[in-house]
């Protein structure tokens, strides 16, 4: 998850939208600095000086008219290259302070700095726009569209800049978020932790539906949607996938949980336990076959030590990964589970990085489409699984593949519950918390999951720092995975395809919003009803052991055989899951857990040198917590 940079944000919304970058997937060469991430620290304050004279002298040279215009453009190209750098640096600055906020578990004096710097970026952005609208203006307005794409020049003309409120608007939701996360990691009971962490929702949800209005937009949603993500599909399709998901993907997730052995997903995860470095040294391999390109990044992630993933006491529990600009690279955090979601976590981390790695473009005008940056993530979790068996064994490789799976369709259907959830909250900023908490379990319950009788409300939608953090961002983790499961079936047919369209996708994240990058590719189009009922024909092929053929079995799910079939298989499972912990159980015991994931390790080891039963290790997470 990354943690977006929203002064940018803001500013790219104000404007009509710079035409997409052409982008090769054959990626360019970078400069990817040689530095380690020791190197990087202390993280300190951002001087402006440098990059506040650059622009007062930028805007006097654009206003002057002077015949010698060579000499002047040169003065100018000069002027412009020295802001892009210093917003990089910012930008980095501000990266790596996020990164050890969340390792100090957001510490009074990372809170501080990251506060500052984040400050910071919003005023900058702002400023650095206004002078390039001077530019955009000027004779040598052409820099921009050789460097930003044609029509960079154009969208920057009349940037009216961001008022005082907007400003301040964007420094009190840092404010608030920095609250949930204290909350969050607050020892007050369960309840009050949820109750407070729902007011400052509330709060959020009234102070973005004020930024709505100031862009000119009805409802955050909306805006979310149009002007924070540039998505090329609106509420409206994503309202018609929700649906599709609870259709045609819930079921075939239900089947997945029926099968699964609790036994076998519990002798995987003693088996699966790995301190940081053995996570990467089991990774290594898939990505050194993968692709060379691939393979050198991984080895450069690994010799600088671009990454946080072992245990830390004091952490958030989060994962993302970060660029980091004015080292030509990036950054992975992770706050790991100690069990098997930490090898998918990790692949699923270093696909964003693979793609952030190789990104060209200074920070004021990179671009980031994240349902195209998420098939980049979870296409490789999937496609690692082939790797499943030379880690795990026939036996559990089978199990860790199907856990995988287990996992992309829960981002299908958890990215559609969270999506209309939110979407309901930001449409109607008048709701309490209780009527919140009501919402989620019923909305809950249309995506399968079961509560005991008498249960009216389930609070524990503060868990997912999503909601608070990055808004209407997780209908991402839907569509790509979706596209996600598209690529793999590709994959078990056609390997070389299938890699050569994930390394054209890891270069359209930068440039295409998901349908045209999809399209682009040649990969199906998921808001069409027909894709999703394919794809859930071929993933029911494959779970019952049938070779997966990715444009067979378009409509096996719609026949009322299966239907009928679909229902007796609720009805036989509703008596085991009726006994399951309920969703605030199961949340409470999750955050448990990730205090201290390793609480168990020396225990595993044992079990794995004597054979003893895997069901005495108590401390595991149950077969629906993948």
């Amino acid at each position: 998850m990354l943690k977006r940079t929203l002064c940018l944000l803001l500013a790219l919304a104000l404007l009509s939208g710079p035409a997409a970058l052409a982008v090769n997937w054959e990626f360019p060469a970078s400069a990817h600095q040689e530095v380690d991430y020791a190197g990087m620290l202390p993280v300190t304050a951002f001087d402006e000086t440098a990059l506040l004279s650059a622009l007062e002298e930028l805007e006097a040279v654009c206003t002057l008219h002077s015949r010698d215009r060579g000499a002047q453009q040169a003065r100018v190209r000069a002027l412009y290259e020295q802001v892009l750098e210093e917003m990089d640096l910012l930008a980095t600055k501000a990266n790596l302070s996020s990164i050890q906020y969340d390792a100090s578990g957001g510490a009074p004096d990372q809170a501080a700095l990251y506060l500052e710097l984040s400050a910071q970026q919003t005023r900058l952005y702002d400023r650095c726009y206004q002078a390039l609208a001077v530019l955009a203006a000027s004779p040598y307005g052409d820099i921009l569209d050789e460097d930003a794409g044609e029509g960079a020049a154009d969208s920057l003309l009349g940037y009216r800049g961001l008022t005082e409120e907007e400003a301040a608007l964007y420094e009190a939701e840092d404010q608030l978020i920095q609250l949930y996360d204290q909350i969050m990691e607050s020892s007050i009971p369960a309840e009050e932790r949820y109750r407070a962490a729902g007011e400052v929702y509330l709060q959020l949800v009234r102070l973005r539906t004020e930024l709505a209005q100031w862009a000119g937009y009805g409802d955050y949603a909306e805006y979310a949607y149009e002007a924070l993500y540039t998505r090329d599909y609106g509420l409206k399709d994503a309202a018609a996938l929700h649906e599709a998901a609870k259709r045609y993907i819930l079921p075939l997730q239900l089947r997945l949980l029926e099968e699964t052995d609790e036994a076998d997903l519990r002798a995987l995860s003693v088996r699966s336990r790995m301190d940081g470095e053995e996570v990467l040294d089991s990774i290594q391999p898939f990505a050194e076959n993968f692709d060379r390109e691939m393979g050198e990044t991984f080895r450069f992630l690994r010799e600088h030590h671009l990454y946080d993933i072992e245990y830390g006491e004091a952490k958030l529990p989060t994962g993302y990964t970060v660029a980091l600009p004015a080292y030509g690279s990036a950054f992975i955090f992770n706050s790991p589970y100690g069990d098997y979601q930490d090898l998918s976590d990790t692949v699923h981390e270093f696909g964003h990085f693979f793609e952030t790695f190789h990104c060209t473009q200074h920070d004021l005008w990179a671009d980031f489409n994240i349902d195209v940056g998420e098939i980049d993530s979870q296409a490789l979790e999937l496609m690692f699984t082939d790797y499943a068996e030379t880690l795990f064994g026939e036996e559990y490789g089978e199990v860790y593949r199907n856990a995988v799976l287990y996992n992309i369709l829960d981002s299908v259907l958890d990215g559609c519950l969270y999506d209309e959830f939110q979407a309901a909250a930001y449409r109607n900023p008048d709701l309490t918390v209780e009527d919140l908490d009501r919402l989620f379990k019923v909305l809950s319950e249309e995506y399968g999951y079961f509560y005991d009788p008498g249960v009216e409300t389930d609070p524990t939608w503060v868990e997912n720092a999503h909601n608070f953090q990055n808004p209407l961002y997780f209908i991402s983790y839907a569509t790509s995975a979706l596209s996600a499961l598209d690529l793999w079936f590709l994959y078990q047919e056609d390997p070389r395809e299938a890699k050569e369209i994930y390394l054209e996708l890891s270069a359209l994240s930068l440039s295409l919003p998901y349908r045209a990058a999809v399209e682009e590719a040649g990969l199906r189009d998921v808001f069409d009803r027909e894709t999703v009922l394919a794809l859930a024909g071929t993933l029911e092929g494959y779970l019952d052991g049938k070779d997966i053929s990715r444009n067979g079995n378009r409509g096996g799910l719609a026949g009322p055989l299966f239907l009928c079939a679909f229902a007796l298989a609720v009805l036989a499972l509703i008596l085991r899951l009726r006994a399951r912990p309920s969703r605030r159980e199961r949340a409470e015991a999750r955050r448990r857990e990730s205090l201290d994931p390793w609480a168990s390790r020396q225990n595993g080891e044992a079990l794995r040198r004597t054979g003893e039963d895997p069901w005495s290790v108590q401390d595991k997470k149950p077969p629906w917590e993948f």
